[in-house]
Order: C-alpha cells, then structure tokens, then sequence
C-alpha cells in the first residue's frame, strides 16, 4: 500500500475546447518517456480541494482562478513517482479560460525537474496521440464535459 494522497487536478480548457496539459518525466526511470497530465497537485494540510485548486493553478501556471466550480469527476489510482508509491484520490475541475502561456515561476525544483513541456489539445488529439496522457479517459471526460 502506498502513501495516502488527495489532489485536485485542473482542466483549464480555452475557447477552442482544448486543454492545457503539462509533460513530465520520472528521473528515476530514465527510460520512460515524458507523459501529459493536468494542471493541479496535492492538498496541503487544511484546505478544501477547491482551495487546492486554486493554488496549484497559480502555482503552475500563474493564471489567478477565484473558483474552480463543481468537482467534475473523480478517480482513484496508484501509481509510483521518484521512487514513492502513492495511493491517490483526484478531485477534477472544469476552468474556461483564454488562451494563455503559463508562466513557470512558482515551481518547486522538484518540478523543474522534471517538467518536460506544455501544450494545449483538443479531444481529437487526445484520442489519436501515442504518447502517454492521464488520466487515460481524458478525452472521453471532455467529450462528456463539453459536448461534441
């Protein structure tokens, strides 16, 4: 079993329905390519997964999100990042936004690290990639989410 964790993840989804998602590696597994994932991290001690939220937008991107809205959908999963297993339960919002470049500012140095690069995607993207993204049902999440 591995460590407990909660965390708020973020689509932030600009006016042509795409989402921005971030690239990052595992520097333990040198071998294994760069993945794509959403906005957001863990909730610190005393706050609301909205509150998270909002934090990690700012943090991430620099982008100023006064709410989030409604949790969208959740998941549960375990996975394994730089040599620690995390069971971990994900809080999704929905944030319409324009178009923007995020600013890499606030970042830990563990994220420096190992962030490999942004991008914005449409669903039809999502679904023909081969790369890597999480969560896997992403596209079908937007599809759900934003209609066709």
């Amino acid at each position: 079993m591995g460590v407990r964790r909660h965390s708020s993840k973020v689509l932030l989804v600009d006016d042509r329905r795409h989402v921005l998602l971030l690239s990052g590696i595992d520097r333990t597994k040198p071998d294994r390519p760069a993945w794509w994932f959403p906005v957001g991290g863990a909730v610190e001690a005393g706050e609301t997964p909205e509150d998270a939220a909002i934090r990690e937008v700012f943090e991430e991107t620099g982008l100023v999100v006064e709410e989030p809205g409604p949790v969208v959908f959740t998941r549960m999963f375990a996975w394994e990042f730089e040599g620690t297993e995390y069971d971990q339960e994900e809080w999704f919002f929905l944030v319409r936004t324009p178009t923007f470049e995020p600013a890499l500012t606030r970042w830990t140095a563990t994220e420096l690290a190992t962030f490999r690069s942004h991008r914005w995607w449409s669903v039809e993207e999502l679904r023909s990639t081969g790369e890597t993204v999480f969560p896997e049902d992403l596209a079908d999440q937007l599809e759900r989410l934003l209609g066709r």
